[in-house]
């Protein structure tokens, strides 16, 4: 979540206004406060202070005072300006009708004040106190200059206590006029870095007008509580509990969150999930946790809950949570390390009824890693045990359980043989037993071709039946593990420099490696399960049996792999060296194809450039070898002005399914203000699907009030046009 932005605000208006300008005036109480008052100057008998009244001004190192009046008591280190009080000091100026500052108590008293240094500007009624305590009244905040529509925040009070904690009294946050957000009364340590409030304005056709915040208000230095809250006009309100805790210390640390929010929603009709198209209920939520929690440097609990009411709920209502995940995962894992082992118990369970995938209820795993047992000879292996259960698909009635377990051991041997060359051999042997396996099916009557005509395995064998009734298949698969590993190593240098570049010599490292795999089944058991099972992924399956996760489905096989790694380095300013290029290539063989038909799998290769900080090039791409046809192509272009501009362009192409192109790019008008825009084209619809224009000001050092425009086309839940106000990072 993003900074605390009150905490900053604090920061900004206490240090920044108050320290910044007080600093150079604080002098232990030995040290004379050798300042000079300009002339002519007059002596008070009365109380023994010098008095400038004619183009009055009062210097000491590098600030200025001038006033209509300024007294300097030598005796009692005091000075007092009044009357159109002006202070510089370097780019901060700051307007006053009285300043009064005790140079033996370093104490300051300031009326009716007005500071600013061409990023911030804070004015406000009084401001009194020493560096350690001092109290802020009637303060008014404002990013860069103050302007009628823009970002300003106020508090009534704001005090810094004993340098380590805020206080503050009725906070406000406005958009000119407009305030849209209000805390009360607030108390926390001044280190504090998490969220305390996120707001937004928004308008969208589908969702209508819109207010949104998201508050955690400190109850103390561990506790944050608060709710969101967001009002809308055609769609009714969501409100919702949410907190923060964060207990422990630094080596015993745990924290978390919790968010949520409820509505009934009030729309003449709720639009079907876009996937399933199954009808979405009216009585909508979201609830979102998240804990972590460390014992020492060995232990460590991570704990994720989603539950949705409907995969669309936070699409329109919680757009933060949807953008970081559209598939909601609940899951807890709790683990403990040891130099060359760790123990492990995970859970993962399906809270929401539109999703299908493997519940764990639960699973208990032991790893040894890779431990020398001789010079050059390691083994490992693992032991897990798992209930398993998932239904297989949505749309029918069918569910498999099972309790599975899993075990893997095995040795390597590496061997040097001519510097540059090494050779890896290896072998081992894994096993997996299904003790229940059950499929359960309601009462039907199955097409022997449906659904089950996409599933890889023999686990269904006879469905055509009129009462409901189990399917169980008990027994054990075993394969065999044996491997090669050749990997060659060579590198060439050059003294090349270039200053524009920066780049001070070149060397180029070239690895080929050749890996040899034959995993025979060990005479298996015709049983298997439809859990852990291959999900699409872009790059090759790993090729050693103990790192897959696809045991349900792993079986008999015995390829080749060729990979060839290219690195292009340079020696860095800092430390060691930097990347200039990446290029890697990889392939397999299927030494037996298994009746296949296939002999090779898509030909991979991965580039990225990198020769200077302000040029960023990556390409992946995926090439079918039976058929000469591109499956996948990702390339994306981005040039970067640090502090002025980015510009930046890409596509996405996976053949038969997605064909996109994408264009951004920010301009900084100054260092407060910048604009953007980003647009996003489908060529399979021919439409602008995503379209963004935007402006942004910066409200706290790394945020900024962002106000944008959104155009979308093409079958989607959002309407085609909105409009958004909110708070995000001004530098991202």
């Amino acid at each position: 979540m993003p900074g605390s932005l009150s905490s900053r605000f604090h920061r900004l208006c206490g240090i920044s206004s108050a320290l910044l300008f007080l600093a150079p005036l604080v002098l232990s109480q030995d040290e004379e406060f050798e300042a000079t008052l300009s002339t002519p100057v007059v002596i008070d008998t009365n109380t023994g202070d010098l008095v400038a009244t004619e183009n009055a001004q009062l210097t000491y190192g590098d600030w200025l005072v001038s006033a209509d009046e300024i007294r300097l008591n030598r005796q009692t280190n005091r000075a007092i300006a009044t009357g159109n009080v002006v202070f510089t000091r370097g780019d901060i100026r700051l307007v006053a009708d009285l300043l009064d500052y005790q140079v033996d108590e370093q104490r300051a008293r300031i009326e009716n004040f007005r500071v600013g240094n061409g990023k911030y500007f804070v004015s406000g009624a009084l401001l009194e106190g020493n560096p350690d305590n001092f109290r802020f009244t009637d303060i008014d905040f404002h990013p860069g200059e103050p302007g009628t529509y823009l970002f300003k925040a106020r508090a009534d009070e704001l005090a810094l206590i004993d340098q380590n904690e805020i206080q503050g009294e009725r906070l406000s946050f406005k958009l000119g006029v407009v305030p849209f957000f209000i805390i009360p009364s607030i108390s926390q340590p001044i280190d504090a870095e998490r969220n305390i409030f996120k707001a937004n304005l928004d308008y969208s056709g589908h969702i209508g007008g819109t207010i949104g915040s998201e508050a955690r208000v400190p109850l103390n230095s561990n506790f944050r509580a608060g709710a969101n809250l967001v009002l809308t006009t055609k769609r009714g309100v969501l409100a919702g509990p949410a907190f923060e805790y964060d207990f422990g210390d630094e080596e015993n640390p745990t924290f978390g969150s919790f968010t949520s929010g409820y509505i009934d929603d009030a729309a003449s009709e709720i639009r079907p999930d876009l996937l399933t198209g199954n009808p979405i209920d009216d009585e909508r939520f979201f609830a979102e946790w998240q804990h972590r929690q460390n014992w020492g440097e060995n232990g460590a609990l991570t704990a994720y809950g989603r539950w949705w009411s409907d995969p669309e709920i936070t699409r329109e209502f919680y757009e933060d949570s949807f953008d970081t995940m559209q598939d909601p995962d609940t899951y807890l894992e709790a683990n403990y390390s040891s130099n060359n082992w760790q123990a492990t118990v995970f859970s993962r369970i399906s809270p929401n009824d539109f999703q299908s995938f493997t519940e764990r209820l639960p699973e208990v795993r032991f790893d040894l890693f890779p431990s020398p047992l001789a010079k050059g000879l390691t083994h490992s292996g693992s032991l897990s045990f798992a209930k398993l259960k998932n239904q297989i698909a949505l749309d029918q009635p069918i569910e498999n359980e099972a309790d599975r377990a899993d075990a893997y051991y095995g040795i390597r041997y590496t061997r040097t043989l001519k510097p540059g060359i090494t050779l890896t051999t290896k072998a081992g042997v894994k096993a997996i037993h299904y003790f229940d396996n059950m499929v359960k099916s309601e009462a039907s009557s199955f097409n022997p071709d449906a659904p089950f005509r996409h599933a890889p395995l023999s686990l269904f064998d006879d469905y055509n039946h009129v009462f409901p009734r189990p399917s169980i298949k008990e027994g054990t698969r075993g394969y065999g593990d044996l491997g090669v590993d050749l990997k060659f190593t060579a590198y060439a240098q050059s003294d090349y420099k270039n200053e524009i570049w920066n780049i001070d010599g070149l060397r180029h490292i070239f690895e080929p490696v050749v890996s040899y795999r034959y995993v025979p089944d060990l005479d298996s058991a015709n049983t298997s399960a439809t859990h852990d099972i291959p999900a699409f992924s872009n790059y090759l399956t790993p090729i050693d049996i103990e790192n897959r996760r696809d045991i349900d489905r792993i079986g008999e096989h015995h390829i080749t792999r060729l990979q060839f790694r290219n690195r292009i380095q340079t020696r860095d300013k800092k430390y060691g060296s930097r990347d200039l290029a990446r290029l890697d290539f990889s392939i397999d063989y299927l030494v037996d194809d298994y009746d296949s038909g296939v002999d090779f799998s898509d030909f991979l290769s991965d580039l990225e450039i990198t020769p200077t900080r302000w040029l960023e090039i990556d390409i992946f791409s995926r090439w079918d070898v039976e058929n000469s046809v591109t499956r996948e192509l990702n390339a994306s272009y981005a040039i970067t002005d640090p502090g002025y501009w980015k510009f930046g362009i890409g596509n996405h192409f996976l053949k038969s399914h997605l064909e996109q192109y994408f264009i951004f790019g920010e301009y900084n008008l100054n260092e407060n203000h910048k604009i953007y825009a980003v647009a996003k084209f489908d060529q399979q619809s021919d439409t602008f699907y995503e379209q963004r224009i935007g402006f942004m000001q910066r409200a706290l050092e790394k945020y900024g009030i962002k106000y944008e425009l959104r155009i979308f086309e093409g079958n989607r839940r959002e309407s085609d046009f909105g409009i958004r106000i909110g708070i995000d990072l001004f530098d991202e």
